[in-house]
């Protein structure tokens, strides 16, 4: 299952980025992978990699996130700089701080677990599901999915209970923000500075908070972002999504109304053209009005929001909708009869139709495109979620202001024009 790929990939990618054994009052090389926040947990045992960022400003430069592989570091002795920790005063302070660490550590290994053993259960439902009939499967993925949200409400649950104690603030702490890839120009690890968004929201964290650590983590499933791994409070924050009309909630869909409720959200990094593709020839690539779509099934991928189709009354009964999870599958559903119409964002269509091979076979309908804004949302339980969004804004003000926001947007749609 994907979800569960998503988790063991995760796992490897921490794994992958641990520091060998250091100690301090030495130095160090950087090897591929490592951190400032990992570092310091190795050599210092706490998360604040400030204590390592201090002593070599000369080397690192002005951004604690970018260090380079060869370069030396100095390990402090935490004496010499004045930060050695002070000795628990009782016997029984040093216990309680002891089982408190082992206490969060416990905790979330059991989240990750929990979570991990639900998503295995699921798999293997759905996978005895394609034997049984069509009400058996109903009924599987209604089980796998009660499953999920309970591993979901107990991961997040031990998640709280065990960092009950006092919060560091978020400039003490490596901040975990999560994407996805496939979408150019906007997200992609192929991509220049790994696509536009995420070049601009790196570049607003730098601006308004240089010191800020922070990892941005890419997971292809989409879906899993909003599903799973943000309400388990697993990562601070996503990006891009694109805000619904919350101030009209009923007139969105169930699940846009869910965004609206459970996410926060930045000010718009950018803006992008939703549009509708259709095979040529088929009448829809012309067609002038929305009521003409009606009868008509339309490819949307899932995660993707509703919110413009359903202010259009593009939903059941109306039309008939296809939600798989790649943008790809839309396209050959097109090409296939199995779908009359893709809704679909522009930029990621014509780079889907060119690679795909089906240019001058599916075009785009100039007719009836509207323009939504791409977000950083935050999910509403996380404490720090508000302080990551004004951070970002004040980044992204402060580079709108510059013109630094149009220089990074004209190179990377420059790039994408002339590499196709």
């Amino acid at each position: 299952m994907r979800n569960h790929l998503i988790i063991s990939s995760l796992a490897l990618a921490a794994a992958a980025g641990t520091a060998s054994a250091q100690q301090a009052c030495s130095t160090y090389e950087i090897q591929r992978g490592d951190s400032l926040r990992e570092l310091s947990i190795e050599v210092y045992s706490t998360e604040d990699f400030r204590i390592i960022y201090d002593a070599n400003r000369d080397v690192i430069g002005n951004n604690p996130n970018i260090i380079r592989v060869g370069d030396v570091l100095n390990m402090p002795c935490l004496e010499e700089i004045g930060r050695a920790p002070a000795a628990p005063q009782t016997e029984a302070e040093a216990m309680a701080a002891e089982m408190a660490a082992e206490l969060v550590k416990a905790a979330e290994n059991r989240a990750a677990k929990a979570i991990a053993e639900a998503e295995a259960r699921v798999a293997e439902a759905e996978a005895e599901a394609k034997k049984a009939s069509e009400d058996a499967v109903i009924a599987a993925k209604s089980a796998a999915k009660d499953e999920i949200e309970s591993a979901r409400a107990e991961a997040a649950a031990l998640i709280r209970n065990a960092d009950a104690g006092e919060r560091p603030e978020i400039r003490d702490r490596q901040l975990l923000l999560i994407t996805g890839g496939n979408y150019a120009p906007f997200t992609d690890e192929a991509l220049p500075n790994r696509g536009l968004y995420t070049y601009l929201v790196e570049t607003a964290m730098l601006r308004a908070a240089p010191e800020q650590s922070y990892k941005i983590q890419f997971v292809n499933d989409w879906s899993s972002h909003l599903d799973l791994l943000m309400p388990t409070l697993a990562f601070d924050a996503t990006f891009p999504w694109s805000r619904p009309n919350c101030e009209e909630a009923e007139t969105l869909s169930e699940k846009d109304r869910a965004r609206c409720d459970t996410y926060n959200f930045s000010n718009p990094f950018y803006e992008v053209v939703d549009t509708f593709f259709a095979r040529e020839g088929s009448g829809h690539e012309q067609t002038l009005t929305y009521a003409d779509f009606a009868g008509t099934t339309i490819c949307r991928p899932e995660g993707w929001s509703l919110s413009h189709m359903d202010a259009v009354g593009l939903y059941a009964p109306a039309i008939s909708l296809m939600r798989p999870v790649s943008p790809d599958d839309c396209f050959h559903a097109l090409m296939n009869g199995t779908a009359d119409i893709v809704a679909i964002e522009a930029h990621l269509a014509f780079e889907a139709i060119g690679r795909l091979g089906y240019e001058h076979r599916i075009v785009e309908n100039p007719n009836l495109a509207a323009i939504k804004s791409l977000n950083v949302m935050t999910h509403k339980d996380n404490p720090d979620g508000e302080a990551i969004l004004e951070t970002l804004n004040q980044g992204l003000n402060i580079m709108q202001q510059s013109g630094e926001w149009r220089d990074i947007v004209s190179t990377a749609l420059r790039h994408q024009m002339e590499n196709g």
